[in-house]
């Protein structure tokens, strides 16, 4: 987790989530800036993961709203015993960013109506560079805060891993 500078006066808030000077930008090199609006409360997108190409790291934050973001390396675990799955809280409140290492499955579930969620990457997305699974897949065993309500097709036709 990134902290994120903030200052705070009678106008509101200005906050960094991204200096390149920062060591925990050390030599990344940004390839796109993307927003996902999510206007239904229990939105979830997810999850997905890179399969090849230029390594892919993630920045995420929470301008609007509040989401549960998990990080998983089910699709890499040899059986259900080694499926790691790390949570994450992050909101507009939090002021902070996650890193998210390439390699790694990622996935939210929007905790709030009219969730922006602000994320960084050092790969262009390309769709043949990526796979998923299925939220609810057994052998990955994660636990959503809340039942998802508005999911993409494309979510829901993910094979599962075993």
């Amino acid at each position: 987790m990134i902290n994120n500078v903030t200052h705070v006066d009678s106008r509101g808030y200005f906050q960094r989530i991204f200096d390149s000077d920062s060591d925990a930008f050390e030599n990344q090199k940004l390839q796109q800036i993307n927003i996902s609006d999510n206007p239904k409360q229990y939105t979830l997108r997810g999850m997905h993961f890179q399969i090849s190409g230029y390594p892919e790291h993630k920045y995420i934050s929470v301008l609007r709203g509040e989401i549960c973001l998990v990080v998983s390396d089910a699709h890499l675990a040899t059986d259900k015993t080694n499926v790691k799955n790390q949570y994450f809280s992050l909101s507009e409140n939090s002021q902070s960013t996650l890193f998210v290492p390439s390699g790694l499955a990622t996935g939210w579930v929007s905790l709030s109506e009219n969730t922006l969620i602000l994320y960084l990457m050092t790969s262009r997305y390309e769709e043949c560079h990526y796979s998923g699974f299925r939220y609810d897949d057994d052998f990955a065993d994660i636990n959503w805060p809340a039942s998802p309500l508005v999911v993409s097709s494309k979510d829901y036709s993910w094979s599962p891993l075993r």
